[in-house]
């Protein structure tokens, strides 16, 4: 075994990047218009309404 980097190109995620949760790092989704975290159930604001997003 060597230790030269091989040519192939770092995989790729099957899927987009999804938002994040702030407080607990879980995945995000749309309910009504607005982010609410799947773990914690934790509702983000948008810029739109004056939130950090």
């Amino acid at each position: 075994m060597s230790d030269q980097p091989t040519n192939e190109p770092d995989p790729k995620p099957s899927t987009p990047q999804q938002p994040g949760c702030p407080v607990c790092g879980g995945v995000m989704i749309d309910i009504r218009g607005k982010l609410q975290c799947t773990r914690c159930h934790r509702i983000c604001e948008t810029c739109c309404e004056g939130g950090r997003g």
